[in-house]
């Protein structure tokens, strides 16, 4: 008699008495069949349905994002987003909104220039290169329908979600079959978080799959190298770039991978090899980008010198030279200033190349040049009651705990413990693409925590690839396990996550997680994009015309019209102004954002109860009459 072996194929017994030999399948033979078994119910799906199910899934996340986005105004940002780009396609000038790359604004303005409405170019907004007040002044006091003006640049938008829902399928099925693409595109389709931003105007969802995509064409030159898939990966990574500046972490990844793939997962590991590809990924990506961008800044070439911010930078250097303040500048401020000393011939270099050289699209660089200035410097935020300029390195990792669904965090963790499992028991190879999806998103991650513009759990979408692939990972190994009770329980809980995003239509924006008690307790943790983005004022308007209020006390946190869309209002008295209930006497309408504002001049309403949240975003208080809401407890 044999025992069974590690591998657990078979035992094999002799039978003394009449000298044969049976073959009896071990306890490990029969779990394998009965998993086998699983599996091959998971492949007797026809692959016409597989396919009908992906056009089902991408259908219903349109529907959702289009259906919502209807009931919403412009957020905060959107208005000069799709007016730059509609000013960069009527004009050919770069000058609004240079802190992003145009890619993801072209897009969204092209059908809205293309039904040809009145651009005000000779407006004070135009001529001040004053992006706020143009974008303004182009949806409202142009004569053009801002709504539809608004729902033709969101459409390009849910467009460029849906092929990162194509994407995130095929790295799905790269990694798990085409069960694993079809669950990591299902758990991005109902994703909260995605189908709030995916249907506005803005350039995280564009980045996100500039990240995925990118990756995607690098895994697949890595394992099969020739000069056609190295052509693609040339191609997406440099329209990458001009998504968004955060795209340039793609970069150094990139290199990256390829080194490790080669000298450690290629057959014929070779550390030669890996540099002579990693290198090759290098160049490649450079040239791409180069390209990509000379095209779409539409072949700008552009001098220092007839840039105003870069003039105004040069004023404020001459001025801390000459009040003798350059000692008290930030280390980096003062190795600036030195270098572009006139006195050397470095600094006579640096003047020359960044006041008189044409450099061909000049706008990116400058774009770059921005927004690593405005790191440096912060951007005041938000963060459980408190507010920093310089954010907190925990932000993005509490952000992402408390605005990413509840089922999402578990399955997450259970695809990381099983991941470790498998690896332990040597019982699976795991994929390298799957590596790939993970590390990239875990540096991706790690990487936005060192910066200081804490606005938004929308920074890390490009990490959630490797969430998802993970989820579609486990998910499918799950399902074909031969414990019934165990696929019983991964189909409740994403039947409770399908039902949790459902029951967050269509106020997407303002999720929170179960776990801190839904968008009600929100505010406490965090504002801004992750809740209130000025986005809910058409639902207050519905709100006020059904109670029959008149006007209201308003303090309004985003950059829609209020006049506009009818809204009779006076502003909401200060905390320097008289605000006992008998003084205010009427509705309060107050983004939370406002509410929450560090200056305080709006605490006084802290105390109270709100009768109504439009949204999650905007609280309502009737004060008519001497009545007053309910004190909080």
């Amino acid at each position: 008699m044999t025992d069974s072996w590690p591998g657990g194929k078979v035992r094999t017994t002799m039978n003394h008495d009449n000298a044969s030999m049976t073959t009896v399948p071990s306890t490990g033979q029969r779990s394998a069949d009965r998993q086998s078994g699983a599996k091959a119910w998971l492949t007797r799906v026809p692959k016409r349905w597989r396919i009908g199910c992906v056009i089902g899934l991408l259908f219903i996340m349109a529907v959702l994002q289009i259906t919502s986005m209807r009931q919403e105004v412009q957020t905060i940002d959107e208005g000069v987003h799709l007016s730059s780009g509609v000013s960069y396609w009527v004009t050919g000038d770069f000058k609004l909104n240079e802190e992003h790359p145009p890619l993801i604004k072209l897009l969204a303005a092209l059908p809205v220039v293309l039904t040809h409405p009145k651009v005000p170019l000779d407006a004070q907004s135009w001529k001040d290169g004053n992006e706020w007040a143009f974008a303004q002044d182009l949806l409202y006091h142009s004569g053009n329908n801002a709504d539809l003006l608004l729902f033709l640049g969101r459409l390009p938008m849910v467009l460029v979600s849906l092929l990162l829902g194509l994407v995130l399928y095929l790295w799905g099925r790269k990694i798990a079959g085409d069960w694993g693409g079809l669950l990591t595109l299902g758990w991005f389709c109902f994703d909260p978080n995605f189908l709030a931003h995916s249907r506005y105007v803005t350039t995280d969802v564009g980045v996100t799959l500039a990240f995925a995509a990118t990756l995607y064409v690098l895994v697949r030159l890595l394992e099969h190298w020739n000069w056609k898939r190295l052509l693609t990966f040339a191609i997406v990574f440099g329209f990458a770039q001009v998504t968004k500046f955060s795209a340039i972490f793609l970069l150094p990844v990139s290199v990256l991978a390829a080194f490790i793939w080669i000298g450690w997962f290629a057959p014929n590991r070779s550390v030669r090899l890996a540099v002579k590809k990693a290198a090759t990924v290098l160049g490649i990506a450079i040239a791409g980008s180069a390209v990509a961008i000379f095209i779409t800044y539409f072949g700008q070439i552009k001098q220092g010198k007839n840039d105003p911010w870069i003039q105004a930078l040069f004023n404020e250097r001459t001025r801390i030279v000459t009040e003798h303040l350059v000692s008290n500048q930030p280390p980096i401020v003062q190795r600036f200033i030195h270098l572009s000393d006139t006195s050397t011939t470095l600094g006579r270099a640096v003047n020359g190349l960044v006041q008189d050289a044409p450099i061909p699209a000049w706008s990116y660089f400058k774009g770059l040049a921005m927004v690593a200035n405005h790191d440096f410097w912060g951007h005041l935020a938000y963060l459980n009651g408190q507010y920093s300029n310089f954010g907190w390195w925990w932000y993005f990792p509490e952000a992402f705990a408390i605005k990413t669904p509840l089922a999402t965090c578990i399955v997450f963790v259970l695809g990381l413990v099983s991941l470790g499992v498998y690896l332990r028991r040597k019982s699976i190879t795991i994929n390298p693409a799957l590596w790939l999806a993970l590390t990239a998103s875990l540096g991706y991650f790690l990487w936005s925590m060192t910066g200081h513009i804490d606005l938004g759990v929308r920074y890390v979408f490009p990490a959630y690839l490797g969430v998802f692939t993970l989820i579609g990972f486990f998910l499918s190994n799950a399902l074909a396990q031969p414990r019934v009770w165990f696929r019983m329980v991964i189909i409740t809980i994403a039947g409770l996550y399908v039902t949790t995003s459902l029951l967050a239509y269509p106020t997407y924006l303002s999720y929170f997680s179960e776990v801190v008690g839904g968008e009600a307790n929100g505010p406490t943790y965090l504002v801004d994009s992750n809740i209130d983005w000025g986005q809910d004022l058409k639902r207050l308007t519905t709100y006020l015309s059904a109670h029959q209020i008149p006007y209201v006390c308003m303090s309004y946190f985003g950059q829609a019209d209020l006049v506009y869309y009818k809204l009779d209002f006076h502003y909401l008295p200060t905390v320097n102004d008289p605000h006992t209930p008998a003084d205010v006497n009427c509705v309060v309408a107050i983004s939370v954002t406002s509410l929450l504002s560090q200056d305080g001049v709006y605490w006084w309403l802290k105390p109270y109860q709100p009768d109504a949240r439009i949204g999650g975003s905007i609280y309502v208080y009737d004060f008519r009459n001497g009545r007053t809401p309910l004190l909080k407890r």
